[in-house]
């Protein structure tokens, strides 16, 4: 049944075009969000996949690996398609926008019709991510839901032109914010085009920038055609064929006893139709939620990072420093391995990551007032990792995390006395 259809059967009118700014800033932070909402479920997948059982042979051990980098790949792009929509964002004069509702995705809250929800690699994951990256054969069709990616990204092409394109109504001033701080390629020294990483950050200045922007990540999740080898939809076909090639004992060896949509508590903003699992064990459960306030704490750097605020450069070069290294790569994806190797609670799952958020990522105006607060949440969380150190049959690998955590906390301290 297509959405239009849907559309009319549940008596909905088809989403209106997008016609002024404030239209195209909300549209923009529904896109943030989806994007944020999508890398979530690459990470979590990613992270569900084992890669130490002795039942795995050589052969298929390195499947697992393979399987595990290409789906950091694309979430490492996902994370670049946040960024450029939040360029996109600035640049029309909006602040950036890292919330997001938690998962799974009611399917209502951005008339959204998309899978959304976090599932353990395996056959629930492929069908969800194939309806995610498919290539939309109409995406300008009208519907009442928005029904793919693609579709998204026609919406805001077809808005950006109508606002900014000759004879538009804010043709001479959509592009208000060009020159705030935006996050591109130039900021980790590389070329304007070149891909560092499996990135591109494309800067936002003006309309051929901005389509730019946007052909740049239709052409990576969808692909410039159906047969591009190179998109997230032929990535994910190519592994669904090597993942459907295995025998049933090596598929069956390469999955993590993951639960379906992990929580540390019940949510109210979750989809009720959803199955989820709260975590019980009293290790998982504080552990998940030191790394949901790690994830927090990076988002809440790269919302300074982003738009016009007194960072001064140093402050921006720190920021930018920390979130994308040490926080990612050395607190929350080893947190998020770590907690695979506790019990959930439930006699059946292990624990992972929920990747929840709390409350909003607030955007902190005043610099020394980010500073005192940065500080104390990284204290806050050495000293809670370190407490979770000591509880039994946690693995010594937490205590590595911990001294990491408790790294990063004195180098901020550091910085904030050393700059006035």
């Amino acid at each position: 049944m297509t959405a239009t259809l849907l559309g009319a059967l549940l008596d909905r009118p088809a989403l209106p075009p997008i016609r002024t700014r404030e239209a195209l800033i909300d549209e923009l932070g529904k896109a943030a969000a989806l994007e944020h909402a999508i890398l979530c479920q690459y990470l979590f997948a990613a992270f569900s996949i084992e890669r130490t059982s002795p039942a795995l042979s050589p052969a298929d051990l390195e499947v697992a690996r393979t399987f595990m980098l290409q789906l950091l790949a694309i979430a490492r792009q996902e994370m670049e398609h946040l960024g450029i929509v939040t360029n996109l964002l600035i640049a029309v004069g909006a602040p950036p926008n890292f919330d997001r509702p938690n998962l799974p995705l009611q399917r209502d809250y951005f008339a959204v019709d998309l899978p959304l929800a976090l599932m353990p690699f395996g056959d629930e994951f492929f069908k969800i991510t194939a309806q995610l990256e498919a290539p939309c054969l109409d995406p300008a069709a009208p519907s009442p839901f928005i029904t793919s990616v693609e579709a998204i990204y026609s919406r805001l092409r077809e808005a950006l032109q109508y606002l900014g394109g000759p004879g538009g109504p804010l043709e001479q001033t959509l592009f208000l914010g060009a020159k705030d701080p935006q996050v591109s390629n130039a900021d980790f020294g590389a070329t304007p085009t070149q891909i560092w990483y499996s990135l591109t950050l494309l800067p936002v200045v003006d309309l051929p920038s901005a389509m730019l922007a946007i052909d740049l990540i239709v052409t990576q999740g969808e692909g410039a055609s159906a047969h591009d080898p190179t998109s997230h939809y032929a990535l994910v076909r190519s592994m669904k064929a090597t993942w459907d090639a295995l025998s049933p004992e090596s598929r069956a060896a390469m999955k993590k006893p993951v639960p379906h949509n992990p929580l540390t508590r019940e949510r109210g903003d979750v989809d009720p139709n959803a199955t989820c699992n709260v975590l019980r064990d009293p290790r998982a459960v504080a552990l998940a939620r030191v790394a949901n306030r790690a994830y927090e704490l990076l988002l809440l750097l790269l919302a300074r990072l982003y738009g016009a605020n007194d960072a001064t450069p140093a402050d921006r070069d720190m920021y930018r420093k920390y979130a994308f290294f040490p926080l990612m790569t050395i607190v929350v994806r080893p947190l998020a391995e770590i907690l695979t190797d506790l019990p959930a609670g439930d006699g059946e799952h292990c624990a992972t990551c929920t990747f929840e958020l709390d409350g909003p990522i607030r955007t902190f105006p005043d610099r020394v007032t980010f500073q005192v607060q940065l500080c104390e949440r990284l204290a806050n969380l050495a000293g809670e990792l370190a407490a979770i150190t000591k509880m039994p049959g946690v693995s010594p690998r937490l205590d590595f995390v911990a001294k990491n955590m408790a790294y990063v906390r004195d180098r901020v301290i550091a910085y904030g006395m050393g700059t006035p």
